[in-house]
């Protein structure tokens, strides 16, 4: 079927208002911020209710034509591009937020803005702990979609731990609930697990319910330079000081660069302690003092600037052309990760930055020629030490080598190609996310 006849065919059941198919909106919504592929959607569709996702899906079986799912389109990996002429099914409107006043929950559908999910936590005097780059842009759906974690991850964990339960449209078109509700429930898998992660190829999140967490009443923040990674790691990740830690961030000499700061030392790491009280902040204030490092205590100002500072360094890198490479490492190997990613000498420029506190660190090559030589021997060096290629961005359509070139993912690649097959055997949603 043609492109203009699916667009034509969808504006006749849908209406014009529903279904968008000028210039501006392809060109606005077709894609994600990966740039490297080329969006070719055929219409952007605006569903404002579940039964229009459920409507369309049902269409695209009917003409066996692929949609894609798209949140706020802050993906890295092209997972909310329309590369193959798919109809971009965007959350947008998909907006309303409840307050659940007995659970100290939030009921929203997947389109809400993060940022506005947090304040809207604030507001009710609690705590939603979802801290990365992209919060002002990105949807709670598209988080949960995506499996997005960020600074908090050491304390909170990733986005799908606050998550009591979610409502999928799936690839039948059927609307399904799945519930978090007890601490222990043995009958049979969390089968909300399927869908995190999943980046739109098994359903359409629609609404989540999260769960908040109460404000702490002392915070604190810190900025500790150093050289030695083992510094931070042995004396204050492996001690009893971990329980106070919400973020742990870090950023390379490289990276103090972009702000024409001078290099000090080999890193610079920004920590945020949070307790209930001041006594277990004052403790570990205390121990990090005795550090053999420069260690300062961040005033409020301080603090707001530092934490700009550090969700800046991916927009500077960004203005550099880097290649940005997402990598996680075990804590144990993740010194020698470090080390290593510096003697890996091509005459290019490495910028690494990340999450200290669970071995996430961002990789960033500046380079015009060899960067395919410089992404093999950092892709080595990250199966010799048994990392994953992709920590928190996912794979999308960019990433999809990573099947052949980590071959202890191919056992879950089959597994994942039963599900698709299983789960949408017309491959409509997301056909080349994961596979080809």
């Amino acid at each position: 079927m043609m492109v203009s006849d699916v667009a034509d065919l969808l504006i006749k059941e849908f209406g014009e208002k529903k279904t968008k198919t000028s210039k501006d909106y392809l060109d606005k919504y077709g894609r994600d911020w990966y740039k490297g592929i080329e969006a070719k959607p055929s219409a952007i569709f605006f569903p404002e209710n579940e039964k229009d996702i459920s409507d369309l899906i049902i269409f695209a079986n009917k003409h066996k034509h692929p949609i894609v799912p798209s949140g706020g389109r802050t993906g890295l990996n092209g997972g909310a591009t329309a590369a193959n002429n798919e109809i971009v099914v965007s959350s947008e409107k998909l907006n309303k937020i409840e307050w659940l006043s007995d659970a100290n929950q939030i009921k929203c559908q997947s389109g809400v803005i993060t940022d506005n999910a947090k304040e809207f936590a604030l507001e009710n005097n609690r705590l939603l702990p979802i801290s990365f780059s992209a919060t002002s842009s990105s949807t709670i759906g598209g988080n949960l979609a995506t499996n997005a974690a960020g600074a908090k991850f050491i304390r909170y964990g990733a986005t799908k731990e606050h998550v009591a339960s979610m409502k999928v449209v799936l690839a039948s078109g059927e609307l399904i609930e799945l519930r978090k509700d007890v601490l222990k429930d043995a009958t049979g898998p969390n089968l909300m697990e399927l869908f995190f992660g999943s980046e739109g190829t098994l359903g359409f999140i629609t609404e989540i319910t999260l769960n908040t967490f109460p404000l702490p009443a002392y915070t604190e923040n810190i900025l500790i330079n150093f050289n030695d990674i083992n510094l931070v790691q042995e004396e204050i990740l492996r001690t009893n000081n971990k329980n106070i830690i919400s973020a742990v961030e870090f950023w390379d000499s490289n990276c103090q660069k972009l702000f024409n700061k001078e290099k000090n030392d080999n890193y610079e790491v920004l920590i945020e302690l949070a307790a209930d009280s001041e006594a277990e902040i004052n403790k570990c204030l205390e121990d990090i003092a005795n550090l053999n490092a420069e260690v300062s205590l961040l005033n409020s100002k301080q603090t707001s600037e530092l934490w700009s500072k550090r969700e800046e360094i991916p927009v500077k890198l960004a203005d550099l052309n880097a290649y940005k490479l997402d990598i996680c490492v075990p804590i144990k190997n993740l010194k020698s990760y470090l080390d290593e990613i510096y003697k890996i000498d091509l005459d290019k420029e490495v910028y690494c930055f990340g999450h200290l506190g669970d071995g996430n660190v961002h990789v960033n090559i500046v380079s015009d020629t060899n960067l395919e030589e410089l992404k093999s021997k950092i892709y080595e060096l990250t199966i010799s030490l048994n990392g994953s290629p992709s920590a928190e961005h996912g794979i999308g359509q960019r990433k999809k080598h990573i099947w052949a070139d980590f071959s202890y993912y191919s056992d879950k690649l089959k597994l994942l190609e039963s599900l698709k097959k299983s789960m949408d055997p017309n491959n409509i949603l997301c056909p080349k996310v994961f596979f080809d």
